[in-house]
């Protein structure tokens, strides 16, 4: 027992030792809560929807449009405000906004769920931009390590929260209370964010004064290698936008597992993703960033044709790791290449610009895949998404290398 406070004393010495320590401890606790939460929503809503609240797979659909609707509306001058109170800040009081929206879903049930998802969208997705712009700040010297572990630790959240998230609400009678869990666990995310030791200052004043801010925008938006960038991730993205809409209906609904077997098998992928993330973590600082997007683009894209063709269980849950690993490695290379093409825009508005346009991106994609599903059904949104998204996973190689961090 006399050995405990100097084995204290040491550990203390050691994540004091180094600011960049101190951040990503910070940020991890932060994001591991975040992502907890987050791919338990994922998981849980459309359960919850089409199954105790009636809607239909397309309903569905177009309420998850909605939500990016939302963040098409929200994200813009959110992000905006994040600029002047500092990512900490606006990340904290964000995560408490969606801990807010949690508890309103959970509450009121069906009742006002277009406009909580609209407002979970828009809060969620300022998060992450924050979350976003505090990862390149910890250390830029190994700014490829840092947004490895960042994300290792979101796909070590996605092993635990499917399976915890069905089986919790097989306990607890039903996903209302796992949306209450999740809000408790998002406040005190919010909590822990605010530790972390922010090294750019935010531009202080009103939030009000928003001009500099959105020229900010313009600036990101004059960019031509940044545009080019975001909209062919984001074409390659949305074409395979029904996988991410879809998948749990299609497992429970028409391959035949339970919530809690699909909630194994969307833990197995979250176990995979780590690893993959991981093992990318000794590449990243080195490899090319237009490689690595083709490579993991045009595999996600063939995973999810395999999906679209095969009512195999085992088959479909293959390709759906496969997709789901796919898609955790090309997170960390695509936020880097942001930061790293934004030209003479902050990290902030290059990050809040990607979001509104993702949001107007995923808004109408998901509202397209809502129209079609009910005439061709799940298996061909993922066949044909899955053949587009490998043509355009291989078109990163047509863009030019963006140059590194000085």
């Amino acid at each position: 027992m006399s050995h405990t406070p100097a084995i204290l004393t040491r550990t203390s010495h050691f994540l004091a030792a180094s600011p960049a320590r101190r951040r990503m401890v910070v940020l991890g606790a932060s994001a591991f809560l975040l992502c907890l939460c987050g791919c338990a929503f994922d998981v849980v809503m459309p359960l919850w929807v089409t199954r105790e609240l009636g809607y239909s797979p397309g309903e569905w659909a177009h309420l998850r449009a909605i939500r990016m609707v939302g963040v098409l509306v929200g994200v813009l001058l959110l992000g905006a405000v994040s600029d002047r109170l500092g990512a900490r800040r606006s990340g904290a009081v964000s995560m408490v906004g969606v801990a807010l929206a949690l508890v309103a879903m959970a509450l009121l049930g069906g009742r006002g769920l277009a406009l909580a998802m609209s407002i979970f969208g828009a809060l969620m997705s300022t998060v992450f931009v924050n979350l976003n712009v505090l990862a390149q700040q910890v250390s830029e010297r190994r700014q490829g390590v840092a947004n490895s572990v960042y994300r290792s630790i979101g796909a070590a959240a996605g092993i635990a929260a499917p399976a915890s998230a069905t089986a919790l609400a097989a306990c607890w009678g039903g996903y209302p209370t796992v949306l209450l869990a999740g809000a408790a666990l998002l406040v005190i995310g919010a909590v822990v964010l605010l530790r972390f030791e922010d090294g750019h200052s935010a531009a202080g004043g009103p939030p009000a004064e928003l001009g500099p801010l959105f020229r900010g925008y313009v600036l990101a938006l004059r960019h031509r290698p940044f545009v080019w960038m975001v909209n062919l991730s984001l074409l390659w993205a949305n074409a395979l936008i029904g996988v991410g809409t879809f998948v749990a209906i299609r497992f429970t609904s028409e391959l035949g597992l339970s919530d809690q077997e699909f909630g194994q098998v969307a833990s197995l992928c979250g176990g995979v993703s780590l690893v993959a993330v991981v093992a990318s973590t000794a590449f990243l600082d080195r490899v090319s960033l237009r490689k690595l997007c083709a490579a993991a683009g045009s595999i996600a894209g063939a995973s999810s044709a395999i999906m679209g063709v095969s009512d195999s269980p085992v088959v479909t849950a293959s390709g759906l790791v496969a997709f789901s690993a796919a898609n955790a490695v090309l997170i960390a290379p695509i936020s880097m290449w942001i930061s790293r093409a934004r030209g003479p825009s902050t990290q902030g508005a290059a990050f809040s610009v990607h979001k509104v346009i993702t949001a107007a991106y995923v808004a109408l994609a998901t509202a397209l895949v809502g129209i079609m599903e009910p005439h061709i059904g799940m298996r061909a949104v993922f066949l044909v998404g899955g053949i587009s998204g490998t043509v355009l996973g291989l078109l990163f190689l047509a863009l030019a290398e963006p140059p590194r961090v000085s």
